[in-house]
């Protein structure tokens, strides 16, 4: 489809800065980084997804990207914490209208714009990324010194 390059940091930069477009543009792209665990972390040693970021901020276009794209519904945090999932996050906070979406079987999303795609990444995205390659090959994770 296109010789760009989707990387965890382009992911988690979209969803931090709420570019919901941007998000939606890079996982049509490739959504393979989609459901990985260990997008955000604290400093109690607990980890999530994206799916789980935007339901614990409350942020109803963010899970609208994130379902249409096929998230894992059932991704749990994970680490020395609550293991909390996007559902109890969305029930946590009261919002009804994240919960309607992660009960929907099909959700869709139009974007508004047509973003322009990252072309390059910060030291620190490379750090992050770097991070995310070690712990694909050996399984262990450690938040990054950006």
């Amino acid at each position: 489809m296109s010789d760009y390059s989707v990387t965890r940091a382009h992911l988690r930069n979209a969803c931090q800065e709420k570019n919901w477009d941007l998000l939606d543009k890079l996982l049509e792209l490739d959504s393979s980084g989609i459901d990985d665990k260990s997008v955000f972390t604290d400093t109690w040693g607990s980890w999530w997804g994206m799916l789980l970021e935007c339901c614990m901020n409350e942020e109803p276009d963010g899970v609208r990207v994130l379902l249409k794209h096929g998230a894992d519904r059932t991704v749990r945090m994970w680490g020395d914490g609550f293991i909390t999932s996007p559902e109890e996050a969305a029930e946590e906070n009261r919002n009804s209208e994240i919960l309607e979406l992660l009960r929907q079987e099909k959700v869709t999303y139009t974007r508004k714009t047509d973003p322009e795609l990252p072309d390059s990444l910060s030291e620190g995205d490379r750090k992050f990324n770097r991070a995310g390659e070690i712990r694909d090959a050996t399984g262990l994770v450690f938040p990054t010194d950006e």
